[in-house]
């Protein structure tokens, strides 16, 4: 992300929220995105859906990357909302198609349930670790109010 500290802005973009995710937060940090999620006019559907996608990610670096990852949800250009979480889990795929599972899998549809839910996910691996870009355009942008 452009901007690394909650509630700075750095060209068009709005940083909300940049937090490490672990499991003992994770409750707390979905409700913040809900919230957020809201506030930057996502319906209710579409903010319900957007904390979902955000769960999965989240629950994916916790799970396959050591326990925690960073997650960080920016105002991108006052038409978007972005979530992108980071990990430093082993070296993934460059990037990754997310299709649906075989029906009878018990695993492995989070990545493909947040791509069903958002406007857009990408998935990038690397040396570093992998991060999962979700967008959910906006419905009804409301002007930015500090405070």
């Amino acid at each position: 992300m452009a901007c690394s500290a909650t509630g700075n802005q750095c060209d068009d973009q709005w940083t909300l929220l940049d937090e490490v995710v672990t499991a003992e937060n994770l409750a707390q940090l979905r409700g913040a995105v809900l919230q957020l999620a809201a506030k930057a006019g996502l319906s209710a559907d579409r903010a319900n859906g957007f904390v979902i996608a955000v769960n999965e990610a989240v629950t994916n670096a916790i799970e396959h990357a050591g326990g925690r990852g960073e997650l960080a949800v920016v105002r991108d250009d006052q038409r978007r909302l972005v979530a992108e979480v980071r990990d430093a889990g082993a070296d993934t795929a460059r990037s990754i198609t997310l299709t649906r599972p075989p029906r009878e899998a018990t695993r492995g549809l989070g990545l493909w349930l947040a791509g069903q839910l958002t406007d857009r996910v990408e998935v990038r691996g690397g040396p570093a670790g992998t991060t999962v870009h979700l967008e959910m355009n906006l419905d009804n942008p409301q002007p930015h109010r500090p405070g």
